[in-house]
């Protein structure tokens, strides 16, 4: 069976999810309702690494009481920090600790709980501009949603290895799908400190 690598875009009432095998052919993309569980569970199988653009959980703010650091994110966590210290690409969100949580933060944790199970697939969270700005190697590249921008991140996963239809004609939910694909591929780097086992992962740079 062929080795496949799911990577999913997270909304409040939609998931895009796009599955590579591990050469980058692309298998398959859909988008699934928010609130369907078992349609969600039943199109990621059998993945083998399954790459989620949302926290998995809620922050337990690690940084508190930590100076220098900006009022935002002083509630963040060690993922959301590092990928900004030691990356360049600060979240425009940072997790909260407790409710209310924004919608598409609430679908990402069930899509997580629904996907943890035991024996499935491994798990990871993915910041999708932070893995394209990796790809790109820091060049500033134009806003998702304009055509310029998804012909520019269509190019980069092109030269990631990903394959198939073409890529310019998909949606930036797409694109981020995919490249979130393309970091459960890799497996590369997690970004972290390490206080609270928060961690995410970055792609291969090409």
């Amino acid at each position: 069976m062929t080795e496949r690598f799911v990577g999913i875009d997270v909304g409040a009432r939609e998931l895009h999810c796009a599955a590579l095998d591990g050469s980058g052919t692309m298998l398959a993309h859909a988008v699934v309702p928010a609130h369907d569980a078992a349609a969600l569970a039943s199109w990621c199988a059998p993945a083998a690494v399954i790459a989620i653009d949302a926290p998995e959980a809620p922050s337990t703010a690690p940084h508190a009481d930590r100076e220098g650091l900006s009022p935002k994110f002083r509630a963040a966590r060690c993922a959301e920090i590092e990928l900004g210290y030691r990356h360049g690409s600060w979240v425009s969100w940072t997790t909260p600790r407790a409710p209310p949580f924004p919608g598409w933060m609430q679908t990402g944790f069930a899509a997580f709980a629904a996907l943890r199970v035991p024996g499935g697939p491994e798990l990871l969270e993915v910041y999708p501009f932070a893995a394209f700005r990796e790809l790109a190697r820091g060049v500033r590249l134009a806003k998702k949603q304009a055509v310029a921008g998804r012909r520019q991140r269509a190019r980069l996963l092109g030269c990631a290895g990903v394959r198939g239809e073409d890529l310019d004609s998909l949606s930036h939910h797409m694109l981020d799908a995919l490249v979130a694909a393309v970091v459960a591929r890799d497996r590369a780097r997690p970004v972290t400190c390490g206080h609270d086992g928060s961690r995410i992962w970055l792609p291969a740079t090409p």
